[in-house]
This record gives structure tokens, C-alpha cells and sequence, in this order.
């Protein structure tokens, strides 16, 4: 099978003095993840770091600041055709890193996006939301 795209991202593992984990839920019309819930994190841009994706994508969506590190591990995922919303062949490989030093007020209000939540989990909370794949790897490594 030829791989048609590929996707560098970081999402970015937050914990709170009470061990709940910060997720965000995702939100795009027609794509199977839309209403699911995930870490902040995201594709990253032309020319970026991880460290500068981590610290965008969390500004981005929840308001946070932090610093970013240590690498918690990797995730790497293939999606067929038809798994991808694309509907193209692809590879994600996404770095999971640790923050620590939160800092800011979570968002209440969200620009027009791929965010229109944001929160605090507990481990127990987490399994009974809908979310990606992504969030149990993250937990495994955290």
C-alpha cells in the first residue's frame, strides 16, 4: 500500500494536584473523531520545534501555559483509506511530552477551530467519555 500522507504532531500531557488529566474535545463537522476527546496537541507547522508545537497547541486550546518536557514516548499510527478521513492512505506519528508549571485560566470560550471543549479528568472519567485512541497510550505512559 503507498502511504499518501504523513503527520508530525505533539500532544501534550497535563496533570493537576489531584491527578486528573486535562483533555480537550475535538470538533469538526463530518470527521469520526468530532465530539471525541483528546490531549492538546496538534499538527505541527512549518519549521517547529515540538516543544513549540506543545506550547502553541496547549495556548491554542485551552489557555495554558506550561513548560514542556520530558518525552513521554511516541505514538505511531497507519490509517488505510478507508479509516482515514482524508479517504487517502497515511501515517501519524505524534510525540507525547510532559508539562509541568501550568500556569493561565482554562479557556471558557473557543475561536472557530478543531477545539470546542476543554477540562480535568479523573482515570475513571476518561473511560467512561468517547475519546481517541491517542488518550489511552498517553495514560499508559503518564
Amino acid at each position: 500500500m503507498e502511504v499518501e500522507w504523513r503527520r508530525a504532531a505533539v500532544y501534550v500531557v497535563c496533570r493537576d494536584a489531584d491527578e486528573r488529566v486535562l483533555l480537550t474535545r475535538f470538533h469538526l463537522p463530518g470527521h469520526p473523531d468530532s465530539g471525541r476527546w483528546a490531549m492538546p496537541g496538534g499538527g505541527m507547522e512549518w519549521g517547529e520545534s515540538a516543544e513549540e508545537t506543545a506550547v502553541r497547541e496547549l495556548e491554542e486550546e485551552t489557555g495554558l501555559t506550561a513548560t514542556i518536557g520530558p518525552v513521554l514516548g511516541v505514538y505511531s499510527r497507519w490509517f488505510t483509506a478507508e479509516e482515514s478521513f482524508a479517504g487517502r492512505a497515511g501515517h501519524l506519528i505524534a510525540i507525547l511530552v510532559g508539562a509541568t508549571d501550568l500556569a493561565g485560566e482554562l479557556r471558557a470560550t473557543f475561536a472557530p477551530g478543531t477545539t470546542d471543549a476543554c477540562g480535568w479528568f479523573t482515570r475513571a472519567e476518561i473511560a467512561a467519555l468517547p475519546h481517541v485512541e491517542v488518550v489511552d497510550v498517553a495514560l499508559d505512559l503518564a
